[in-house]
């Protein structure tokens, strides 16, 4: 049983958690606003991006989501220029590569490719972690076109991490998957850093944050992680994807967050039995009125 409840418990001055612990995400700020929320970062001309109620829709997507009754939801249309993401930051950031390298970091999340409408068989809703290393003097003179700057964007795309490394895979349809990433797997692709040109979405030249690292000679140990983003970019058409149950953890950093298109949560005990009391008292003072 669900019911609206925050308002009548925020009266006692009990504030519900939900489910695992989970942060509960109710929409997306249309720009940044405060750290740690999450907020709509790109969303280009037919993109879009909501959160969702899967109470109805039946089959794997409802019966099957990581974290009920709600999902974030991003579409494109039949447009290459259609894009979709959403994003949270922080002043000062989440800690460095090196930090989220050397403590086990980890990053997860689950991802949904509806088959309706699809015009892209290998997109599907990607995974970003956005980067900046202030310190780029040290930086040793790569052999690139790119710019010499120490900012870029590593994305990790399902299609590049379904099956053999560097080989890109159609994305299955109309189930739930969960991508479990850490420093030693998962790959990503970056947007261009310390003169190594973008990638453009090149994902057989990906590799995981550790091998980046290994590459750039330590360089990126100082690099801090700004921002965690979930999209699907331009030149993928036709998509209709779901996300939820985003983890990160670094460090003393532990985020986790759940998406719900309502304050609907589940009435624990002590909060049905203290609901219960409340509608005694209401009863017996009615009562009272009416002698």
């Amino acid at each position: 049983m669900k019911v609206k409840i925050a308002a009548l418990l925020g009266v006692a001055g009990i504030v519900l958690a939900s489910p695992g612990n989970a942060e509960t995400v109710n929409a997306f700020d249309a720009t940044f606003t405060t750290d740690d929320a999450w907020f709509l970062s790109d969303v280009r001309d037919n993109g879009t991006a909501d959160i969702v109620d899967l109470t109805g829709e039946g089959g794997a997507l409802e019966n099957d989501q990581p974290l009920p009754t709600g999902a974030a939801k991003l579409t494109t249309g039949a447009s290459n220029t259609d894009k979709a993401e959403v994003g949270i930051t922080r002043t000062g950031g989440y800690g460095t590569v090196g930090d989220f390298l050397t403590t086990g970091g980890s990053l997860s999340y689950s991802y949904f490719k509806d088959s309706t409408g699809d015009l892209n068989a290998f997109a599907a809703a990607a995974i970003k972690i956005t980067v900046l290393d202030t310190n780029i003097s040290e930086t040793a003179n790569l052999a690139a076109s790119g710019p010499n700057d120490g900012f870029t964007t590593f994305i990790y795309e399902p299609t590049w991490n379904l099956g053999t490394l560097g080989n890109s895979d159609a994305v299955p349809t109309d189930q739930w998957i969960t991508a479990d990433i850490s420093g030693d797997s998962g790959t990503f692709w970056h947007t261009g850093i310390y003169n190594a040109g973008n990638l453009f979405g090149d994902g057989s030249d990906a590799f995981t944050l550790q091998d980046w690292s290994d590459l750039f000679g330590g360089d990126l140990l100082d690099a801090t992680i700004l921002g965690i983003s979930i999209g699907v970019g331009t030149s993928n058409q036709g998509q209709t994807a779901f996300f939820d149950d985003v983890q990160f953890t670094s460090g003393s950093i532990n985020l986790d967050y759940d998406f719900e298109n309502t304050a609907v949560v589940p009435v624990p005990g002590a909060a049905l039995f203290l609901l219960t009391g409340l509608a005694g008292l209401g009863a017996a003072r009615l009562r009272r009125r009416n002698a």
